[in-house]
């Protein structure tokens, strides 16, 4: 094996584990709310609805049950779409370590499933997110949008503070 097709097969190896890793939390189940807050409509992992914790905007019991309602709707459409991305993930990942020669086209069919799965999952979570904004009243769009503004200030703030060549504050 040449070194270009090494590194070339190291690259594809690569992506298809990125693919892999970077869905996981998609199918997470949501955690239960804490105690006296609203559901936090998350889909697990970082991935929150809205881009912010929703029990933040203090939603009341019909929201909450309708929240709940939505994400247990997303979940049971979305599991089987992510058994079908899991497999697919999983036979590329062993055609890559098959023995002999290989060529991208090889890799298609598995590339194409994983493509669609994406896609279809991107599809659901996108309804999901616009049914619970739905829910949301005025005020709590305008409260989610200004923590969202803070939220995303203070990962700004945390990038800034972890760059290399940063010098330490005392």
């Amino acid at each position: 094996m040449t070194r270009r097709t090494g590194r070339w097969i190291c690259s594809i190896a690569t992506v298809a584990l990125l693919v892999g890793a970077g869905l996981a939390p998609a199918g997470a189940q949501t955690q239960g709310p804490p105690p006296g807050k609203g559901p936090r409509g998350g889909w697990g992992g970082g991935g929150l609805m809205l881009g912010i914790p929703l029990h933040s905007l203090n939603l009341t019991a019909d929201q909450q049950a309708q929240v709940k309602s939505i994400l247990s709707a997303y979940r049971a459409a979305a599991r089987p779409i992510l058994q079908q991305l899991r497999q697919a993930q999983s036979d590329l990942s062993d055609r890559l370590m098959v023995a002999g020669q290989l060529q991208s086209a090889d890799l298609q069919p598995q590339v194409q499933q994983i493509s669609q799965a994406r896609a279809q999952l991107l599809q659901l979570s996108s309804q999901a997110t616009v049914d619970v904004r739905n829910v949301l009243t005025p005020d709590q769009l305008n409260a989610a949008a200004q923590t969202r503004a803070k939220l995303k200030d203070l990962r700004s703030q945390m990038h800034q503070l972890m760059a290399p060549g940063t010098p330490a504050q005392p």
